[in-house]
C-alpha cells in the first residue's frame, strides 16, 4: 500500500522537478507512463524525466484514493500561459513503493470522486 506521504513526497518531486527525490520513491525497476505516451523505465530514466518536466502547478480535484495495490488522483496541471490539463494519476504499489505511475488526460473527473 502507497501511504498518502509518498504520494503527496511525488507531487512535491513533480512541482519542484526534484528528480532524485521522484527516483527514490519507486522500486528500481518502477516506471512511469506519461500522458504523451513516452515510457519511463528505471530510477534514473524517471529522475531525467521528472528533472525536465516544465513549471507547473497542481490543483487536485480528487482525494487521495489510496487502495492495497492501487492509488488514484485526480487533478489538472496548471502550466503558465495555458489551459488546464486534466489528469487522472494512476500509482501501483509494490513493498510500500511505486512500482508502476500511470498519468493520462480525462475528460471529466467522475461525479463520486470530485471534492466537495
Amino acid at each position: 500500500m502507497l501511504s498518502p506521504t509518498t504520494l503527496e513526497r511525488y507531487f512535491e518531486a513533480l512541482r519542484t522537478r526534484q528528480g532524485a527525490l521522484a527516483a527514490s520513491l519507486f522500486t528500481d525497476d518502477g516506471a512511469i507512463d506519461d500522458f504523451r505516451g513516452r515510457h519511463h523505465a528505471g530510477r534514473e530514466a524517471i529522475e531525467r524525466f521528472i528533472g525536465q518536466v516544465p513549471a507547473l502547478d497542481l490543483e487536485f480535484l480528487s482525494d487521495f484514493i489510496v487502495q492495497p495495490l492501487r492509488a488514484t488522483v485526480y487533478g489538472n496541471i496548471h502550466y503558465p500561459g495555458q489551459k488546464p490539463v486534466l489528469i487522472r494519476w494512476i500509482f501501483t504499489a509494490q513493498h510500500g513503493q511505486i512500482a508502476h505511475l500511470c498519468n493520462s488526460r480525462i475528460e471529466q473527473v467522475p461525479p463520486e470522486r470530485r471534492r466537495s
